[in-house]
C-alpha cells in the first residue's frame, strides 16, 4: 500500500464480496484495504459467523474497509413505491453489514439519470428527499458516512441540490472520475467548485471515453495529472478506492498512483 499518500487520507481497492474466499488472503498479505462491493444476492447469503470472521481478519491485519452498496435494479428515487421500499431494505442491510465490520463509509448510486428524469426534473430530487433522511439517522447511529456517487450525471447540479437540501454531515459525495470523463459536460474545476464542499471519497479508474471499462490508471485517456492538481488546489483530502477489476490491474493502478503522488 502507498506510504504517506499526500492528497489522499486513505486508500482502498475494489473487492467484490463474492470473491472474498478467493482474494481476501491476498489482500491481507499485500496490506490492501478492501472496498467490499455488494450485490443483493450477497446480502441474502451473508451469515453472522462469516461477517464476524471478516471483521476479525481485517482488525487483526489492521486493515480498514469501505463498502459499495448494491445498485442493480435498485433506485432510491424511484417513482414506484415498491421499488423504493425494496431499495430501502437493501440499503438498510448494507448499512448493517458496514457497521458490523466497522467500515468507514458506504458508497451508493443515487439513481439519477438525465434521460429518465428529463420530463419530470423535480421527481428525482423530491423522491430522494423522502428516501435518505431515515437512512442518515441509521448511519449516524453507526458512525458511518454515506457517499453518493456520480454515474450518468452530465452536470453536478442535481447532486448539489440534494446535498444542499439535506445538509447532513453523514451524506457526502463520492467523485467517480471514470464516470465524469464518460458522461459529464462540466469542467473539472466547476465540478469541484460546486461539489468540493461535500467531497469525501473518490473512485479512481481509467477509460478511453467509449465505455466504463475500468482500466488501470494511465491505461486510458483521463488526465490524472490535471485531476490531482485540481485536488491539491481544492485543499481536499478524501479517501479513495482503486476500482480495478482484477489483481493485475490493481497492481498497475497502485504503481501509477504512487508515481502521480510522488511527482
Amino acid at each position: 500500500m502507498l506510504q504517506e499518500a499526500i492528497l489522499l487520507s486513505d486508500i482502498f481497492i475494489h473487492l467484490p464480496v463474492e470473491q472474498l474466499p478467493a482474494r481476501l488472503a491476498t489482500f491481507i498479505k499485500k496490506g490492501w484495504q478492501p472496498e467490499l462491493a455488494l450485490q443483493s444476492r450477497d446480502l441474502d447469503q451473508l451469515e453472522a459467523a462469516s461477517i464476524a470472521a471478516l471483521k476479525q481478519d481485517l482488525a487483526a491485519s489492521r486493515l480498514r474497509s469501505s463498502i459499495h452498496a448494491p445498485f442493480l435494479d435498485l433506485n432510491p428515487a424511484a417513482t414506484d413505491l415498491d421499488i423504493r421500499r425494496i431499495t430501502e431494505r437493501r440499503f438498510r442491510q448494507t448499512i448493517s453489514f458496514a457497521a458490523q465490520i466497522n467500515a468507514s463509509c458506504v458508497v451508493f448510486h443515487p439513481g439519477f439519470d438525465p434521460w429518465r428524469y428529463a420530463r419530470t426534473p423535480d421527481a428525482w430530487l423530491n423522491n430522494s428527499l423522502e428516501f435518505w433522511p431515515p437512512l442518515l439517522e441509521l448511519a449516524a447511529d453507526n458512525d458511518l458516512i454515506l457517499c453518493l456517487e456520480n454515474i450518468f450525471d452530465t452536470q453536478p447540479n442535481p447532486l448539489v441540490d440534494l446535498l444542499n437540501a439535506i445538509d447532513s454531515p453523514q451524506l457526502r459525495h463520492c467523485f467517480d472520475i471514470g464516470h465524469w470523463f464518460l458522461f459529464s459536460k462540466t469542467p473539472l474545476d466547476r465540478w469541484f467548485d460546486l461539489l468540493g464542499p461535500y467531497l469525501s471519497h473518490l473512485h479512481l479508474h481509467d477509460n478511453r471515453g467509449r465505455r466504463d471499462d475500468h482500466r488501470p490508471i494511465g491505461a486510458g485517456k483521463i488526465d490524472f495529472d490535471a485531476f490531482f492538481s485540481q485536488l491539491q488546489q481544492s485543499n481536499l483530502y478524501p479517501t479513495a478506492t482503486l476500482e480495478a477489476h482484477n489483481l493485475q490491474d490493481a497492481e498497475q493502478s497502485l504503481a501509477a498512483l504512487q508515481a502521480l503522488l510522488d511527482s
